[in-house]
């Protein structure tokens, strides 16, 4: 299969967000020819826009989007019951995600992808090709890629569609005014998740994510939020979308991959379930597949991003069920209110400074100090 598509036959990659853009670059420098499938990108998806200390050394790529970004140190924590404390120490990047997926999407055809501005309809195999159906009829490919987020087409033919019980919800607003330095995470009362003000360059985003059965409560909560938080700002326009949020690790058994296809980011279920981060698995699943294309091995990609970030995704998957209780949520605030130790600890989950195995371990050697910073706060 390396040397079919090595001289000259196509990977075909459905959707062109940072998934599908940083595979076909990293295919195109691999001298593998790609072609992207999207009618909708680059736009401004909804999104807090986060890119984390991690995923930029790991991706360095990130460091040369030339526009729409801001640089923000710290993070307001806000309790289900209203408590608050800030965190400092860590450098997160906030981007317009219309400009990050536009500098992707460019770098992928600079690097020699070929982007087909079509929606896809339909995929099937045939022999030992692929059948990609758009509006416009029809195009072969050896290897297929689904990169078509959350409701994926791809994932929907060759393995069926992230179960309900797996999926989020998230509604906000993009608005002008917001001021002030800092981002804020404000986790919701008996909602299991967070709203959020992420403060970017030229406007913010302010939104609600939480679990897909409780959609009739993020409509109420959005607009008590802005009212209390951000009451002036100017609304630019609303966004609503579902997205991957992961509960139960068993999900992560269904393959991402055979001998000629690969899922990866949203439509592989890809994000963080504990945070709902998703660029840096966006990214890092794309680097994975594309060592797998290369090395004319499309199925083993299921083995590289297990090895890398399987246990993470895991981990995060039952941290979730424990963190989001309000009782836990509270004493998270207050320690952070009161114990250095902690805050650092806090604001390095959100930046991805560390992985979620062994979070606990981490967790209870600094017990002794958090609990002496506490009672002397």
């Amino acid at each position: 299969m390396a040397d079919l598509v090595r001289s000259g036959d196509e990977v075909a990659v459905v959707g062109g967000g940072p998934a599908g853009s940083y595979l076909a670059y990293c295919l195109g420098r691999n001298g593998i020819a790609a072609t992207i499938y999207d009618d909708s990108h680059p736009r401004e998806k909804p999104c807090g826009g986060g890119i984390t200390p991690f995923a930029l050394e790991r991706f360095p790529l990130l460091k040369g989007l030339p526009t729409s970004y801001r640089f923000v140190e710290r993070m307001l924590f806000i309790s289900p019951g209203g408590r608050e404390f800030m965190a400092s120490g860590q450098r997160i990047m906030n981007v317009s995600r219309e400009h990050l997926d536009a500098y992707l999407l460019a770098k992928a055809v600079g690097s020699g992808a070929r982007l087909v501005e079509e929606r896809v309809l339909a995929v099937e195999r045939k022999a030992d090709y692929w059948v990609v159906s758009t509006r416009k009829g029809e195009c072969h490919a050896r290897v297929l890629v689904g990169a078509d987020g959350v409701n994926s087409v791809v994932r929907r033919t060759l393995v069926g569609p992230i179960p309900k019980e797996n999926i989020g919800v998230c509604v906000g607003y993009f608005a002008r005014g917001v001021e002030r330095d800092y981002s804020v995470m404000a986790f919701l009362k008996g909602l299991g998740g967070y709203a959020w003000i992420f403060p970017r360059e030229t406007f913010s985003s302010i939104g609600v994510g939480m679990d897909a059965k409780r959609t009739s409560s993020l409509s109420g909560y959005l607009d008590g939020f802005v009212e209390k938080y951000c009451p002036n700002v100017e609304k630019l326009s609303r966004f609503g979308a579902s997205i991957p949020a992961v509960t139960d690790p068993r999900f992560y058994d269904i393959p991402c991959a055979g001998k000629d296809w690969i899922l990866i980011g949203d439509a592989a279920g890809h994000v963080d379930p504990l945070l709902g981060e998703g660029i840096r698995y966006a990214l890092w699943s794309a680097d994975l597949a594309a060592q797998a294309i290369a090395d004319g091995n499309p199925a083993s990609f299921d083995v590289k991003w297990r090895k890398a970030y399987y246990r993470d995704l895991a981990k995060a998957c039952n941290l979730a069920r424990l963190s989001y209780s309000r009782a836990v949520l509270e004493l998270f605030v207050i320690l952070g209110s009161r114990s250095r130790t902690f805050e650092r600890i806090a604001i390095g989950v959100v930046a991805s400074e560390h992985p979620y195995v062994g979070f606990k371990r981490r967790l209870a050697a600094n017990l002794p100090r958090i609990a002496l910073e506490a009672a002397a706060g």
